[in-house]
């Protein structure tokens, strides 16, 4: 058996489980689709649950971003920041976030329908991937 860090320095390893991690959250996003189609499920979809038991929702969707960016992209380059300057940045922005209800107020200026409060999520969570994809990747 290898050790563990020959294991995580294994390319075709760290490949694969990279693999596998996108294909469960493709899967995840199918079954969410899933669940919202249908519908004899009451509106019991993973995003729905997620949402009715937090707060603020849309704090979870920008850290969901931020960490896509984290794990999934990797950069050889600097980055504009270290590691724990941009990790303090994201939390930062993220108490902003929450202390000012911004995700309220995204909710309400675009709209109270479902796809407007998707879209609104959707913005979160692209707003977590851009700072993170600058501030907080992974080294390679």
């Amino acid at each position: 058996m290898l050790s563990l860090n020959k294991l995580l320095d294994n390319d075709a390893f760290v490949k694969r489980v990279q693999y596998l991690i996108i294909t469960l959250f493709i899967l995840l996003i199918a079954f969410d689709i899933y669940l919202a189609i249908d519908n004899t499920s009451d509106e019991d979809t993973i995003s729905r649950i997620l949402k009715n038991y937090t707060d603020n929702g849309y704090l979870l969707t920008f850290f969901w971003g931020a960490l896509t960016a984290n794990f999934f992209f990797t950069t050889k380059q600097p980055l504009l920041v270290s590691g724990t300057v941009g990790s303090i940045i994201l939390v930062v922005i993220a108490f902003f976030i929450y202390w000012l209800s911004l995700g309220t107020m995204v909710k309400n200026l675009i709209g109270q329908t479902e796809n407007d409060i998707r879209i609104a999520h959707g913005i979160y969570m692209i707003i977590g991937f851009l700072l993170a994809f600058l501030l907080w990747r992974q080294p390679k």
